[in-house]
């Protein structure tokens, strides 16, 4: 397998395993994985609370996983679509994105920070509800 056909179904499979996941658990979350440490310490979620319903939402179909963090749900499919692209062309976008150490922290560390965004929002601890 080349490489570029390795990343492609790579980031096709990572951006599904969500929606598997979500498919498996109920629209409420699951007891399975522990109450978030974070959100226990300060009240306020963490870059991922809400991740797992919203998953669970889209995997049924169903918009109301923009009520949860829905930011991650996007993620996940602007990686399926970089692996059809990736796949499609055979240019690989993973190491532009990640070449160096600097670079791989500023991609994780802004997703971070946009998926904290829309949970703080979404639970209107920075932003009023419309």
């Amino acid at each position: 397998m080349t490489p570029e056909r390795r990343e492609g179904v790579v980031l096709v499979a990572a951006g599904c395993l969500p929606f598997v996941v979500g498919a498996l658990v109920s629209r409420d979350g699951t007891d399975l994985i522990p109450g978030c440490p974070f959100r226990t310490l300060t009240g306020l979620p963490c870059p991922l609370c809400g991740g797992t319903r919203a998953f669970a939402w889209a995997a049924r179909g169903d918009s109301g996983f923009l009520s949860y963090n829905g930011f991650w749900v996007f993620v996940a499919l602007a990686v399926i679509l970089a692996g059809v692209f990736v796949l499609a062309t055979r240019v690989r976008v993973l190491d532009a994105l990640t070449r160096t150490p600097p670079r791989a922290i500023l991609l994780l560390g802004g997703l971070g920070a946009a998926g904290w965004v829309w949970a703080l929002a979404e639970r209107a601890t920075i932003a009023p509800p419309g």
